[in-house]
């Protein structure tokens, strides 16, 4: 066979295959490297409080007299026609529930009657359940003026 004596040298591959396995290598530790970076906790110190709120202080009395307008206008808006029975009782359940949540630092919104019962807000799972009849039942529960009474003296009477 011919060629069987003679020594044949490695093949020689090109330089650019090396350059382009290097900056492969570099993009790679720069992936990991841009990966651990971007990850890390923020060196920015968190701020004192989550419940930090900006401007002005809002004090027990200030809550209360703001819920107190809300029922007034409650009451003004069903005299004037502009809502119905129905939806002047269920905007008072949520400024009640609104107030205590505020008020207490508790989640009432989401709370049925039953959980409420069972929380440490009786007089206000008392005063939704007086609602209930007027908001979800077929026939007229209590009247939207006895209600709005009853929203003020629970907002009132609050501690």
């Amino acid at each position: 066979m011919p060629g069987d004596s003679e020594f044949f040298p490695p093949v020689q591959y090109l330089p650019w295959w090396g350059i382009i396995g290097f900056v492969l290598l570099v993009l790679v530790a720069g992936w990991y490297v841009f990966l651990f970076v971007s990850t890390r906790a923020s060196r920015v110190p968190a701020p004192e409080s989550a419940d930090y709120v900006s401007g002005p202080l809002r004090t027990a009395e200030t809550v209360r007299t703001e819920y107190l307008e809300l029922i007034d206008l409650t009451r003004r808006e069903h005299a004037s026609g502009r809502v119905d029975s129905r939806e002047a009782h269920h905007r008072l359940s949520q400024i009640l529930r609104s107030y205590v949540a505020e008020r207490e630092g508790q989640q009432t919104m989401q709370m049925t009657l039953k959980d409420l019962r069972g929380t440490r807000f009786t007089p206000l799972a008392q005063a939704v359940e007086k609602l209930y009849p007027g908001a979800f039942g077929v026939r007229a529960g209590v009247s939207v003026d006895r209600a709005v009474d009853e929203a003020k003296r629970l907002v009132s009477t609050w501690h």
